[in-house]
């Protein structure tokens, strides 16, 4: 059976056995909806367990937490098998109930292989009365198969509309059974949407099976994009792996590449601990952060970095854990895709576009936008404010509506822009560090490296200098005039900016970053806190450390006020 399901659904699909994905934007949750447990079996599968992508499979079958999808399920048990959280596919299919719609659709599709034209044809029928979108698609392949490719591809039209994930590659693709002449501009507007596109891209790219076209930059790219979005299967992690052995520059962290040669099934070679910081420097934001124990604040996680801007030498990199008054020291292991509004990027990517300037006006109401919530709704929103003031009290709704003035219902355009703003750096900590340094730093963008490594550009000039001085001085007012105050510092000027988000079980991360003097930058600082429920606010906690560091930095090292 499992050999049917991936010759009629993973090979018609540009022979990619790198399979389907979690989509975030796309799948609304149930009424049973457990995002964080959710999240955390993503964090878990992406670092090869096996049991997780198990546990995932049956969220997709049972329509637990994510919406009940096919083909998701299938990829979920597929990578189950590849890392060892089952046998055998087949057993997971004999485990279904049998009126199953999934359990019929795996039936249907093994007569019809088996040559059963009448009992498959009936099968088919009865999983399009159940309203199932996948139906459509499936008797859209059987068509092709028997030579009507005309009615073939206006069924996968209808499975599309209704929502088959597998109806929308399947209609990039137009010669299915070879995945010869792939449509590039629609697979690539669908990345976001349905991340399956990535692998189909990453194989074009890296010129596997019957692919002219090579470009191994742009491989690495949608690999690595399908990592983000817990897809990435064994064969896409040993080419990345080889990829960075052969020169490529992936930009990413040693826990990642730790991560990369787990999924590829090597042994794991220990990094060596580096001394890239200033023992004295540390040992003052220790004695800080000791002190905040006392505050309000209650945090349970806190890191602080500091990074010499001209450079990208790292100056302090301390994360704690603390236990009451204890402090103990923690890695950083949090490197899941953010979601939330990365402001700065995004506030670089509406200029860059030529349609808007800081000072376009948007009536956010009361806060309230769809979906989209400001923080301050309950009290009444903002109202009417510039694009800049929007930046400065991190205004979602309003930055919401310049996107979709910008760029329309192009979700992946601005993202792409986003990502070639951040280098390719990934959305997390140390790849948002990377991005705030270049704006510092007037837009060149710096390896962050330790004390004894020579500095590396990676980008001479990340966009355009009006648009790196526009952001420049948003980044000043949002601490100035904005909700940022807290990162304020009596003797120099501050520039910084921050986000908020919900991480597993109740607890809010924090991240915050500046940079100091604001006119002429001479270090970059990241300060990032984990709490419990709320009050939680980058701008007032990270903030006040944040402030409390520049002051540590000026004693220390002489620097005038």
């Amino acid at each position: 059976m499992k050999k049917y399901l991936y010759l009629m659904i993973a090979l018609v699909i540009v022979g990619c056995t790198e399979q389907m994905a979690l989509s975030e934007n796309m799948d609304e949750p149930t009424k049973q909806e457990l995002p964080n447990e959710i999240e955390m079996l993503k964090e878990s599968a992406r670092w090869g367990d096996g049991e997780a992508y198990l546990e995932l499979a049956n969220c997709y079958r049972d329509g637990k937490g994510v919406k009940k999808d096919f083909i998701s399920m299938l990829t979920m048990v597929s990578l189950a098998e590849s890392y060892g959280g089952i046998n055998r596919m087949e057993d997971y299919w004999y485990s279904f109930p049998e009126d199953s719609e999934f359990r019929l659709i795996v039936e249907c599709i093994g007569k019809f292989m088996d040559k059963q034209t009448e009992e498959a044809q009936e099968l088919v029928e009865r999983i399009i009365a159940n309203e199932s979108a996948d139906g459509y698609a499936i008797k859209g392949l059987f068509m092709i198969e028997q030579g009507d490719s005309i009615e073939g591809k206006r069924l996968f039209e209808v499975a599309a509309e209704k929502g088959s994930k597998m109806a929308e590659l399947l209609l990039c693709v137009s010669d299915w059974r070879e995945g010869l002449n792939p449509q590039i501009e629609k697979l690539e507007a669908l990345t976001d949407k349905n991340p399956l596109a990535c692998n189909i891209l990453a194989k074009m790219y890296a010129g596997m099976g019957s692919y002219e076209k090579t470009d191994e930059a742009k491989a690495a790219y949608y690999y690595l994009k399908a990592d983000q979005h817990t897809c990435l299967s064994k064969r896409g992690a040993i080419w990345l792996l080889d990829y960075s052995r052969r020169g490529g520059d992936l930009h990413l962290s040693a826990t990642d590449m730790e991560r990369l040669q787990i999924l590829a099934g090597e042994e794991v070679t220990q990094t060596p601990v580096i001394n890239h910081s200033d023992p004295k420097l540390e040992a003052a934001i220790t004695d800080l952060l000791k002190w905040e124990i006392n505050d309000y604040i209650k945090w349970k996680k806190a890191m602080v970095y500091v990074v010499e801007t001209n450079t990208g030498k790292i100056k302090a990199n301390l994360a704690y854990e603390r236990e009451g008054k204890k402090l103990s020291p923690y890695v950083d292991s949090y490197h899941q895709e953010q979601h939330t509004m990365v402001g700065a990027p995004t506030y670089l990517a509406l200029l860059s576009s030529g349609k808007l300037t800081p000072e376009n006006v948007f009536d956010t109401g009361c806060g309230i936008y769809g979906n989209i919530r400001d923080h301050n709704w309950r009290r009444g929103g903002y109202g009417a404010i510039s694009l800049e003031r929007a930046l400065g009290v991190r205004s979602e709704v309003a930055f919401t509506m310049a996107k979709e003035y910008v760029y329309g219902e192009n979700e992946s355009e601005i993202n792409a822009q986003i990502n070639e703003y951040l280098g390719g750096n990934p959305n997390e900590a140390m790849g948002i560090l990377t991005f705030y340094n270049a704006v510092a730093n007037g837009g060149k963008m710096v390896k962050l490296v330790s004390e004894s490594e020579d500095g590396i550009v990676l980008h001479e000039q990340i966009a355009k200098p009006e648009h790196i001085k526009a952001l420049q001085k948003g980044l000043e007012n949002a601490v100035a005039n904005g909700i940022f105050k807290k990162a304020g510092n009596y003797d120099t000027k501050v520039a910084a900016c921050g986000r908020t988000f919900v991480i597993e079980g109740n607890y809010r991360r924090m991240e915050l970053c500046g940079y100091f003097p604001a006119e002429k930058p001479m270090y970059t600082i990241m300060v990032i806190m984990e709490k419990e429920g709320l009050p939680a606010s980058a701008g007032g906690m990270c903030g006040i450390i944040l402030s409390n560091t520049i002051n540590v930095l000026m004693d220390m090292y002489g620097m005038e006020s």
